[in-house]
C-alpha cells in the first residue's frame, strides 16, 4: 500500500495528513504565517511522520490553464514559481513549502495538485472580463479558487443524494469564501475569479469592489504594495468591525453596530449570489451545500440565508440546523439543504490514485 502526505497550505496555517492509500493515519493543523513559521512547521512535521510518505500532495490555489496532478521536478518546479507571482498570498506560501518539502523528502514523488482545476468547466462566456481580449487570452480571466474542497463536496454529494449528476449550489465559507454553482455535475460558475478577491465579503478581503475605488485610492498615495497589502489582509469583515474572525463578530453583532453592519453586509452578498446562480441553474436546484469553518459552525448564517429563500420551497429545520446536521431542511422543504465538512487532504489522495496511481 502506497502511503501519501498531504500538503495544504492556507493563508493562515499548514494542514497536512498522512494516509495509506485512501486511510488517514495522522492528521494535524499548525498556525503558520510567512516561509519561516511555514518553515518550522514542515521541520516539525517531518518527527511526527512514522515514515517517510512515497507520494507528496502539495495543495496550489492557482494553476491558471494548467491541470493536475503535475509532477513537481524541473519544469513543474519553474511554473509554480511563476505562479507564485499571480497568487502572492497562497501561490507564494506553498511555493516555499514545495522547496522546503523537497529537500524534507528527497526520496519521495512531488505533485501539484491546482484549485483552479475544478472550473475548468465554467464556459468562456462567464470567464472573461470586459478588457482588452488580448488580455484574456494571456491569461487575465475568471479562474475560481476552492476547487480541490468543491471536488471533495460534489463527490460526497452524488453518494448522499444517489445522484450522479446534481445540480448544486455550494458554498465554502471560511477564512476564505466562495460559491459555485454546479450544473448536472460540473461547475459553471464561481464567485472568486483571477484571484481569490474577488465575490463574497471574507474575513479580511473585501470581495467586490468598484474598480474605480483602487484608482481613488492610487490617487491618494497609495502605493501598489499598500494596495496589495489593503486587499489581502487589511479589508472585509475585519476592516469593517474591527474583528480578526468570524467567531468574534458573532459574538459582538448584537450589541456592536459596525459588527451588526459587517454580518448583515455578508448575508447580502451572499443571497446575492445564491439568487443569480439560482436563475443559473434554471431554478434547478437539489441542494444548498454549506461547508467551511463558517459553513459548517454557524447555524446563525444558515438561518439568516435560508430564511430569505423560503419563497423558493427552501424550509430549514431549526433543530437540526442548531445541531448541524448533514441535512438540515425539512422533509417537505423543494431543495435539500445540506452541511457538510470538507476533506482537501483525502481529496488530493483520491485524485492521485485515480489519475496517476
Amino acid at each position: 500500500m502506497k502511503t501519501f502526505l498531504s500538503l495544504n497550505y492556507g493563508s493562515s496555517s499548514l494542514k497536512y495528513a498522512l494516509f495509506e492509500e485512501d486511510r488517514p493515519i495522522l492528521r494535524a493543523s499548525y498556525p503558520c504565517r510567512g516561509l519561516e513559521e511555514l518553515e518550522g512547521a514542515l521541520e516539525s512535521l517531518i518527527k511526527q511522520l512514522p515514515t517517510e510518505p512515497e507520494v507528496v500532495a502539495h495543495r496550489v490555489v492557482h494553476g491558471m490553464e494548467h491541470r493536475g496532478p503535475m509532477l513537481i521536478e524541473g519544469e513543474g518546479l519553474e511554473l509554480l514559481e511563476e505562479l507564485a507571482h499571480i497568487n502572492p498570498l497562497h501561490n507564494a506560501l506553498a511555493l516555499i513549502g514545495v522547496k522546503k518539502s523537497l529537500t524534507l523528502f528527497p526520496r519521495s514523488k512531488h505533485y501539484a495538485l491546482f484549485d483552479t482545476d475544478f472550473h475548468k468547466s465554467i464556459p468562456p462566456h462567464a470567464r472573461v472580463y470586459g478588457l482588452d481580449y488580448r488580455l484574456y487570452e494571456e491569461g487575465i480571466k475568471r479562474y475560481g479558487f476552492h476547487g480541490i474542497s468543491y471536488s471533495y463536496l460534489l463527490r460526497k454529494v452524488k453518494e448522499t443524494l444517489h445522484k450522479d449528476r446534481p445540480n448544486l449550489i455550494m458554498m465554502h465559507l471560511g477564512q476564505g469564501c466562495s460559491i459555485c454553482a454546479v450544473k448536472e455535475g460540473f461547475s459553471v460558475e464561481t464567485s472568486m475569479g483571477f484571484s481569490p478577491l474577488e465575490g463574497l465579503i471574507m474575513v479580511s478581503r473585501p470581495g467586490d469592489l468598484d474598480p474605480g475605488i483602487l484608482l481613488e485610492l492610487l490617487n491618494r498615495g497609495y502605493s501598489a504594495e499598500e494596495l496589495k497589502n489593503t486587499l489581502y489582509h487589511r479589508a472585509g469583515l475585519g476592516a469593517i468591525a474591527g474583528v480578526h474572525s468570524f467567531k468574534e463578530l458573532l459574538l459582538l453583532k448584537d450589541e456592536d453596530k459596525r459588527a451588526e453592519l459587517a454580518f448583515d453586509a455578508f448575508i447580502h452578498r451572499l443571497l446575492k449570489y445564491v439568487g443569480a446562480y439560482w436563475f443559473l441553474l434554471e431554478g434547478k436546484v437539489d441542494a444548498l451545500l454549506f461547508s467551511g469553518g463558517i459553513g459548517e459552525n454557524s447555524p446563525e448564517v444558515r438561518e439568516a440565508l435560508c430564511s430569505r429563500l423560503s419563497f423558493l420551497g427552501v424550509e430549514l429545520d431549526m433543530e437540526a440546523n442548531k445541531e448541524s446536521r448533514l441535512i438540515v431542511s425539512k422533509r417537505e422543504s423543494s431543495t435539500k439543504v445540506m452541511v457538510m465538512k470538507t476533506d482537501e487532504e483525502l481529496e488530493m489522495v483520491l485524485r492521485l490514485m485515480e489519475s496517476v496511481f
